[in-house]
């Protein structure tokens, strides 16, 4: 993954960026995920690099994420964008898969924080996939599919990006409170 830095909003989906990319290496995952590390900032940006390692084949990856200073700070790790602008590092369909995984794990869970704490992210998720659609539109646009996974997924069913569909998801989900 010694690619160019990726553009994130937050250090939130630079994690979530690894989650839901299968392995350069094997093509499966899951990619786990070590400490970020800043290593070097440029005005008002911070280069981060993240070690991950293959759950499958155990290849060691590293990606180099560029994110704003500001969205580096105490407290900031759980919000994913706090932008109208859609992800450019993770695509609408990659989006739901990131929702479902992790509404799964909260379903694993017998901490009822940690069950809210997922709950919440994966509402967020679902909101990041709903900043690809034009205010009007029932579907996204072929330009919010950057995966061939999400965009075969959107080809064979076309149902599952319904607005309403996630408008519907959405309801079932805790929603983060001024107190929690």
């Amino acid at each position: 993954m010694s690619e160019p830095a990726l553009v994130a909003h937050s250090l939130a989906e630079a994690y979530l960026y690894l989650m839901v990319h299968p392995c350069p290496s094997c093509g499966k995952g899951p990619l786990y995920a070590g400490e970020a590390v800043s290593t070097r900032t440029e005005g008002t940006v911070a280069f981060v690099s993240i070690d991950a390692k293959c759950g499958a084949c155990g290849s060691a990856q590293s990606g180099v994420f560029q994110i704003p200073r500001e969205r580096l700070q105490p407290g900031d790790a759980a919000r994913i964008n706090e932008t109208a602008t859609p992800s450019r590092i993770i695509d609408v369909g990659q989006w739901l898969v990131l929702s479902r995984m992790i509404g799964e794990a909260a379903g694993r869970s017998d901490d009822k924080m940690q069950v809210r704490r997922f709950g919440i992210q994966a509402d967020q998720c679902i909101d990041e996939a709903l900043k690809f659609y034009a205010d009007d539109e029932e579907l996204p646009a072929a330009s919010a599919f950057f995966a061939a996974a999400s965009r075969e997924r959107f080809r064979d069913h076309p149902e599952q990006f319904a607005r309403r569909r996630l408008l519907e998801m959405k309801l079932k989900l805790p929603k983060p409170s001024r107190f929690a």
